[in-house]
């Protein structure tokens, strides 16, 4: 297995070796954690024949760590970062690390599971508007009551299912509160762990404002839970409809947070990014280029905006398929097509 990851960490690092295999130094991670800066040698690297190594630091408490046949973490690259190593150089070692995971796939090598880095994660809870109800449980209510279903509600439905989004699989809600018009709305819950934290509410109104009203914190990444455990590659985009058309994860807005990117790579596979065409999608090809993240630029870009929009077009398969298919990890190359789609870095 290749020790070239392992070879830069510790080309920047100055350190002792002791006899259980660590490599010992002043930490240079404390002052990015908010401790002072580490005079003890308290910080250390601990590399493996296999190329694998991980760091730790007994100061801030701070760790990270890259095995061969997984990706190379939000917090590792953090880490060389704060080594000096170049931001060019990290990114390379980002791609060097998946060119690595295919190979030892296809080689058939069992790559052991790398230690988690756990994301803090303590999201303040946002209770659904008043009286709201999912679309399922109301439904089956004025069924069985032989009443007739409000017209709100209906129209909540049907713009929900304009928009192509599998409703057996996709929660959605409604209430027939009238503050800030959420009568006039399709609610989304949004879900942590199997628990409602927050939501937003899509107007299905013409010209009424605004389009969204969101309550969640703001390092909350949409369809976190829905991610299955087996696959190999995660669909970013910012749009919540966008998500759940092709069972992806949303940012929901152009600024992305350190700890939205600490969740998404938490689920430690290839992450395809997918922007919009629009403005706001050259923040997200700025995300992925720094992180080292794969962008895909599909041929459907040509018609359409988004995701939801190509799959209410051309249907789920299609743009799924034309995602991979189209799949760039090359800086210049994400730069070239992203100004050919006016989305620019």
């Amino acid at each position: 297995m290749s020790t070239l990851i392992q070879d830069v960490a510790l080309s920047h690092w100055r350190g002792k070796r002791n006899n259980k295999g660590w490599i010992s130094g002043n930490a240079v991670c404390c002052p990015h954690n908010h401790e002072t800066q580490d005079k003890r040698g308290r910080g250390g690297f601990k590399p493996e024949p296999d190329g694998s190594i991980v760091y730790s630091c007994f100061n801030c408490q701070f760790s990270a760590g890259y095995t061969p046949g997984h990706n190379l973490s939000y917090k590792f690259r953090k880490l060389l970062s704060w080594l000096g190593v170049d931001a060019s150089e990290i990114h390379r070692l980002s791609l060097e690390a998946l060119r690595e995971k295919e190979r030892l796939q296809v080689l058939g090598f069992i790559v052991p599971e790398a230690k988690k880095e756990e994301v803090k994660t303590n999201f303040k809870v946002e209770p659904l508007p008043p009286e709201a109800v999912s679309f399922m449980g109301l439904g089956e209510f004025y069924i069985l009551g032989n009443s007739e279903f409000p017209r709100d509600f209906m129209a909540a439905v049907e713009y929900t299912s304009s928009r192509k989004i599998d409703m057996q699989k996709y929660e959605f809600f409604w209430t027939p509160d009238t503050a800030y018009k959420m009568n006039h709305r399709a609610i989304i819950p949004f879900k942590w762990k199997d628990n409602i934290i927050g939501y937003t509410a899509r107007s299905f109104v013409d010209g009424l404002a605004p389009k969204y009203v969101t309550h969640v914190d703001n390092g909350f990444v949409f369809n976190m839970d829905m991610q299955k455990k087996d696959s190999k590659f995660v669909i970013v985009c910012e749009g919540i409809f966008d998500a759940m058309s092709v069972d992806g994860v949303a940012v929901m807005k152009a600024d992305v947070t350190d700890q939205q990117i600490a969740l998404i790579e938490s689920l430690d596979r290839e992450i395809i990014v997918v922007p919009d065409v629009n403005k706001t999608g050259k923040n997200l090809i700025s995300v992925a280029i720094k992180n080292g993240w794969s962008v895909s630029f599909p041929v459907w870009m040509e018609t359409c905006v988004d995701i939801n929009e190509a799959v209410c077009k051309y249907g789920e398969l299609f743009v799924l398929k034309s995602i991979i298919d189209s799949v760039e990890h090359s800086n210049l190359k994400i730069k070239l097509k992203g100004k050919k789609y006016n989305v620019r870095h």
